[in-house]
């Protein structure tokens, strides 16, 4: 499958974002996303703020991530974050929340997707 060209949107998800595979927890607000291509290499980015705490954010992409064969670990994160990767071979995705004070989590990806096995 072709990779989407490189864009971004604000307030939306952009075209050629992966949302089927990385579905946001209901009642989310968008950001921004962004995708950029490169050979076989898809660049996925998105900040978002969901009306849940940080455990039910991670649970969430835990459940969805783990459906595709992806296993997490916790990551480095900046005091009052919380991060965790997911990995599948080559492909990873890494999730960081913080909440808002307000019982809000913002939520950003960054994720580096292979259209070949790697």
């Amino acid at each position: 499958m072709p990779l989407p060209p490189t864009a971004s949107a604000q307030g939306k998800i952009v075209a050629g974002f992966p949302a089927d595979s990385l579905r946001f927890p209901d009642g989310t607000v968008v950001v921004s996303t962004g995708v950029s291509a490169a050979d076989t290499v898809l660049q996925v980015t998105a900040d978002a703020i969901s009306t849940v705490g940080q455990d039910s954010v991670v649970g969430h992409f835990q459940q969805q991530l783990g459906k595709l064969n992806f296993w997490s670990e916790p990551a480095p994160a900046a005091e009052g974050q919380r991060a965790v990767r997911f990995v599948r071979g080559a492909d990873s995705v890494t999730l960081t929340t913080s909440a808002t004070g307000t019982g809000s989590t913002r939520f950003m990806l960054f994720g580096n997707l292979h259209t070949t096995a790697g």
